[in-house]
């Protein structure tokens, strides 16, 4: 059994074979809504929130808050590429996620709804109550300057995630085969 793992092990490595688990680079949660903030001053789809500790995702009647997701791909061409999508910190039952992609022009500690628009196509969906994974290989494919950005959408109840910021290391990570 040993001689079959390392026989198969050489041929990973001799066929170039490789696998890096990247962590996001940036991440940020994008408000798209009509709601003020501070005392009915601002639009809270004005207010950059890419340093916050958590990230958001829910949908409601009038409030719309995704995750914005950017990761630095390899120069590579991918084989495979497997988003990992970390266990929610907060959520209430099941967990119904949608993955789009969206261009990669966007700046984490300015980012917000006026700045950032809808803009890509639908990679999948998943159901991540403890975590999950997603296949996005083609999305990192046609990846533009080896950066992929995706938005992480909920069908309704909030759910949040730990950002960067939060220093934990349960982020989300993309499995990049190449």
């Amino acid at each position: 059994m040993k001689w079959i793992l390392a026989s198969l092990s050489v041929l990973a490595v001799a066929a170039g074979e490789s696998t890096v688990s990247l962590r996001v680079a940036r991440d940020a949660t994008v408000s798209f809504n009509g709601i003020q903030c501070n005392n009915d001053t601002v639009p809270c789809s004005s207010i950059p929130r890419g340093l916050d500790n958590k990230l958001m995702s829910f949908r409601g009647n009038r409030d719309y808050e995704r995750v914005l997701l950017g990761f630095d791909l390899p120069l590579n061409a991918p084989t495979k590429c497997v988003l990992r999508v970390p266990k929610p910190i907060d959520n209430s039952g099941d967990v119904s996620l949608t993955v789009a992609t969206t261009d990669s022009v966007w700046e984490e500690a300015t980012v917000n709804g006026y700045t950032k628009r809808l803009n890509g196509e639908q990679v999948g969906s998943l159901t991540a109550t403890n975590g999950g994974e997603l296949d996005v290989t083609d999305a990192c494919a046609r990846a533009v300057n080896h950066k992929l950005s995706l938005f992480v959408d909920t069908a309704g109840a909030m759910v949040t995630f730990n950002s960067l910021q939060s220093g934990s290391g349960d982020v989300f990570v993309l499995d990049y085969s190449f």
